[in-house]
């Protein structure tokens, strides 16, 4: 195990940042614990960081859970904090993208959340917790926004009808709702094609804002059967033979990271939505997948729709280095509360690392420029 032997000024320096969310205890704690995540585990849990910091356990149980902070104040202060730099600030020109994350816990029945669910890290379902996230993303740079807590209708005593249950859809809403609140800018949201529900396409609509999304392939667009000609809703399957056989000329190619990608694009819209959205058939001629993304910006070029579209896989990576790097998925507590705020600690530790990266501040003590190397890579030059 690598520790910490001694204060570390950048460290203490972005713990600064967030003194006032603490009482004196407490911010000892924080920082103790920020220190604790950045260090390398093969398995990590309270005891362990516990025997990191030379700490009490119980205290740290103790600001865990029973302790007086919030971790949604502590996470807004956390992105305003990007925000006032401009190495590490947003652009317009970014994207805001939501997607959801398992954590596996087969032998934790009784943590709450942990149900046998569909698990988006096996693609089948599991038992786990489940989290809707959000983050934004430009020019391969990346920042995880804020965690929602979801939690199955089976945890309700009326079920889905119960008033403080909450679909992913309402989670994903309410994330879209928050980055908008934060004055976080963006061009476009992305999501894949879990999400596209005619309720929230209606809801990001409705407040003006601009979506590019992928769909299921069952899901029907109102289409002209150059054959029948006549005009109905019908499958990706369908769709894509038709344009294929009789419109092929119309469709325009490029190339995407060494794969040839043809798009035959055309303003429409989706069954069960009344507001228009402009298509975009894409075929890959390397792997021959075909794929349906829609956006309802009716301007957006072919070229465009499908390389912003890509840039959703960057919650994936995200996702990726919490659980790799940061041990996001390592946590033996049992309840939301504590969940989500070890939650909301490993975030502000990946954070900091990234602070680190955009500013440069490891360059002078290891001689060389961490821009460009890997969130990884950074932790481990630190």
């Amino acid at each position: 195990m690598n520790n910490f032997n001694t204060r570390v000024s950048i460290i203490d320096k972005f713990a600064r940042h967030f003194k006032g969310q603490f009482s004196k205890k407490q911010f000892a704690a924080f920082t103790a614990l920020l220190y604790a995540l950045i260090n390398e585990y093969k398995r990590v849990n309270l005891s362990s960081l516990a025997k990191t910091l030379d700490a009490d356990y119980e205290r740290l149980q103790y600001f865990l859970s029973e302790s007086k902070w919030n971790y949604e104040a502590l996470n807004t202060q956390r992105i305003e904090l990007l925000k006032n730099q401009r190495t590490t600030g947003f652009s317009k020109e970014g994207v805001l993208i939501i997607d959801d994350t398992g954590v596996l816990k087969p032998y934790a029945k009784d943590t709450e959340g942990v149900a046998y669910q569909h698990c988006p890290v096996l693609g089948t379902e599991a038992l786990c917790n489940v989290a809707v996230a959000s983050c934004y993303s430009i020019n391969d740079r990346y920042i995880p926004l804020e965690v929602k807590f979801y939690k199955t209708e089976s945890e309700f005593l009326m079920g889905k009808n119960d008033p403080d249950f909450k679909s992913k859809l309402e989670l994903a809403k309410e994330l879209i709702a928050d980055a908008v609140d934060k004055k976080i800018p963006f061009s476009y949201i992305l999501f894949d094609a879990w999400y596209p529900a005619s309720d929230v396409l209606t809801f990001i609509q409705e407040r003006e804002l601009k979506f590019i999304s992928e769909v299921k392939s069952d899901r029907k667009v109102y289409f002209r059967n150059p054959e029948a000609r006549k005009s109905y809703f019908m499958q990706q399957d369908e769709l894509a033979k038709l344009i294929k056989k009789h419109l092929w000329h119309k469709v325009k190619s490029f190339t995407h990271r060494g794969e040839l990608i043809s798009v035959y694009a055309f303003t429409s819209r989706l069954k069960s939505t009344d507001f228009p959205v402009k298509v975009f058939v894409v075929f890959n001629n390397t792997s021959q997948e075909v794929r349906t993304i829609i956006s309802n910006d009716l301007g957006l070029s072919e070229k465009k729709a499908v390389e912003t579209y890509l840039e959703r896989w960057a919650i994936e990576r995200i996702f990726r280095e919490l659980k790799d790097s940061f041990c996001f998925d390592h946590y033996q507590v049992r309840h939301q509360l504590k969940i989500m705020r070890y939650w909301s600690l490993v975030i502000l530790a990946w954070t900091l690392i990234y602070w680190i990266r955009q500013n440069g501040y490891l360059y002078r003590t290891i001689s060389t420029s961490l821009k460009g190397k890997s969130i990884n890579e950074c932790k481990q030059a630190l």
